[in-house]
């Protein structure tokens, strides 16, 4: 029975990496990218503007092309925003204390070099795997994460206008 549940525990880790590591748009099951219709300072604002009424608040804006050119590197447009929802962050702070290696949120906007802005974001559903999250309240509020970052990125395409 032992052999069994470790065989199995196996076989299920193999699938994950697997998954995590396959190329192509969809990089993995824990990264979510949305192309938007918007250049990248338009498609920072957008996201913050859709994110400002659900609580979450702008705490930096990383400019990562102004830091590659410091030390003399060539880096397409790459912006990070952090942005954070105080009071979720407590309660999943508290439901486990390892997610401030994933608090507060951090959205990546690059682009490609047709111009092409991408928005990119850990998947807050991988974090109750990656983190052991099995009560249920934890487990909403990472779901309503999710939510909030669907609304973040529908703001970055004029379709859902």
């Amino acid at each position: 029975m032992k052999k069994s549940i470790s065989l199995l525990l196996v076989l299920l880790s193999a699938i994950l990496f697997l998954t995590a590591c396959s190329g192509g748009k969809d990089r993995s099951t824990f990264l979510r990218e949305h192309i938007s219709d918007y250049n990248i300072t338009e498609s920072a604002h957008r996201i913050v503007q859709a994110l400002k009424p659900k609580n979450y608040h702008l705490l930096r804006v990383i400019d990562e092309e102004k830091r590659a050119a410091a030390i003399k590197m060539y880096l397409k447009p790459t912006l990070t925003l952090e942005i954070d929802n105080p009071k979720i962050t407590a309660k999943l702070l508290d439901c486990n204390p390892t997610l401030a290696v994933d608090l507060p949120l951090r959205i990546g906007l690059y682009n490609e070099l047709d111009g092409t802005t991408h928005l990119v974001y850990t998947n807050p559903e991988y974090w109750s795997l990656k983190h052991n999250i099995r009560d249920k309240t934890c487990i909403q509020l990472i779901n309503l994460m999710a939510r909030d970052l669907d609304i973040a990125s529908d703001a970055i395409r004029k379709s859902q206008r």
